[in-house]
């Protein structure tokens, strides 16, 4: 699920369409981070608490809602031509530390590594295992996802296809969600 679309990889293929990785290395790396924001509490007992309160599922619901059509519009109105030009939006550090725990699929991907992978009790030393591995795994793929826009960017194919380039990112988007909550 690391290296399918989602808000995360759309979002690095879009900036990654926009600029190069030496500008962008705070904010994937912030990106890779924010999953340790949502590790470490569904690892200690925030699914129980999940499960336990519909108030605070409908607000992740709602936030996490807001926060995906906030990101398909940064998508839309990011200017994919290859000017250089300072008013397009560059995110930073700080926003990258929203992305997956805003995320449902983010939520769900973790959800099911404790439920998967540790059929048995978790420990906490399972914890730190299993962050470890999506450190890992998030480098490299969302790093990939970054790269391919870049790689789409050079080649000088988003000029032409800047619209069709757009409408597959925000389709895929809206596809990792419905998949999420189906």
């Amino acid at each position: 699920m690391v290296a399918s679309p989602g808000p995360a990889n759309v979002l690095l293929f879009a900036l990654g369409t926009k600029q190069n990785i030496k500008r962008s290395i705070p904010f994937i790396i912030s990106v890779v981070l924010s999953k340790q924001l949502i590790i470490w509490p569904i690892g200690l007992g925030v699914m129980i608490i999940d499960n336990v309160s519909s108030q605070y599922y409908l607000a992740m619901n709602v936030i996490s809602l807001l926060f995906i059509i906030w990101i398909g519009y940064k998508i839309v109105m990011m200017d994919f031509s290859l000017s250089n030009s300072h008013d397009t939006w560059s995110p930073k550090f700080y926003h990258g530390l929203m992305v997956h725990p805003l995320n449902p699929k983010a939520w769900l991907m973790v959800s099911l590594s404790f439920t998967a992978y540790h059929k048995n009790e978790v420990t906490l030393l399972t914890i730190p295992g299993i962050a470890v591995i999506f450190l890992l795994i998030q480098l490299l793929f969302h790093s990939v996802w970054f790269l391919a826009g870049s790689l789409i960017r050079e080649s000088e194919v988003i000029e032409e296809k800047k619209n069709l380039v757009k409408t597959i990112l925000v389709v895929s988007l809206l596809a990792s969600i419905i998949f999420t909550y189906i």
